[in-house]
């Protein structure tokens, strides 16, 4: 099978790196989205698909504009286009080039989730479950046929890293047998249910701030999980920036907003439940125990 790969996170990576490791399927290209500038300095970084690609000697393009994108994958003939977190919807006259159509790896059990933060979503909304849709692709937003679903339990600990990496694990896996599977004709496409679906967008900086007065410690809690690493969560304590890496919910009668310090061990109040964090960050340092915080930052507690 000659085939395409398009995608631009980590999420990708893992797939990316199992079908390149079948025999039968041959990778003619890998289409990911251009360099960005990270970090304070601005330094313009590769996607982590592009570093894996290179690595495993894969040509690789970068594409700005949907015009771009098609010029280019008109000039090979794939059976399969396979879309994994790429960042841009393609067009039809894009999808309609491989000879088995596109193939799309979406990290929810859709027509939950469509959109662009999935994995965010089922985190902030304290989901048990969450799992993987494959699909055909048309020129709308996750709005495909499914080939196939593959439910994937959230335990108590995950995080947005924990998840994704359980997620890419099972895309590894399934994504080459299934693309045989299809392509042999052995798998049926059963509409969504537009009824059912719903809409997450894209994640924002300022999402990760928190207003205690209106968050509970429970929401706060799963933001902590859905934001990390980025855009985190932070909020504004003693008038410093503070990232709340990890915390732990506790009852107690403190009113949104308060702060108490007993016994090495900070409190919080918000609108129900205290939050209590235990590893924070202070904009421009190192991540710290909430011990060495407290210890560090006396005089905000006096």
């Amino acid at each position: 099978m000659n085939i395409i790969f398009f995608g631009t996170p980590e999420f990708s990576v893992q797939s990316l790196e199992s079908l390149n490791k079948i025999p039968q399927i041959n990778i003619l290209s890998v289409i990911t989205q251009p360099d960005k500038k990270v970090g304070r300095k601005g330094i313009l970084t590769p996607p982590p698909v592009k570093i894996c690609a290179q690595n495993l000697g894969l040509l690789v393009h970068q594409p700005k504009t949907k015009e771009e994108i098609f010029k280019i994958v008109k000039k090979y003939t794939a059976d399969f286009f396979v879309v994994i977190a790429y960042g841009s919807i393609l067009d039809k006259k894009t999808l309609e080039l491989p000879k088995y159509g596109a193939v799309n790896v979406h990290g929810s059990l859709l027509p939950k989730y469509r959109g662009a933060s999935p994995i965010q979503e089922a985190l902030l909304n304290g989901d048990k479950e969450t799992g993987l849709s494959i699909m055909s692709m048309n020129e709308k937003m996750d709005e495909g046929d499914i080939y196939f679903l593959k439910r994937v339990e959230i335990a108590k600990e995950d995080n947005y890293i924990s998840l994704s990496d359980k997620l890419a694990i099972v895309s590894a896996n399934i994504l080459p047998f299934l693309l045989e599977d299809i392509a042999l004709g052995k798998l049926d496409k059963v509409k969504q249910n537009n009824k059912q679906a719903t809409v997450c967008r894209k994640i924002e900086k300022e999402d990760g701030k928190i207003n205690f007065k209106t968050f509970t410690a429970e929401k706060i809690l799963n933001m902590i999980k859905a934001y990390t690493p980025w855009p985190t969560v932070y909020a504004d304590i003693k008038g410093k920036k503070i990232q709340i890496i990890e915390a732990e919910e506790s009852s107690g009668n403190l009113k949104p907003n308060e702060i108490s310090v007993e016994n090495k061990t900070l409190k919080i109040g918000t609108k129900k439940g205290i939050l209590m964090p235990s590893k924070v960050k202070i904009e421009g340092k190192s991540e710290m125990d909430i011990n060495s915080f407290l210890n560090g930052y006396k005089h905000l507690f006096n």
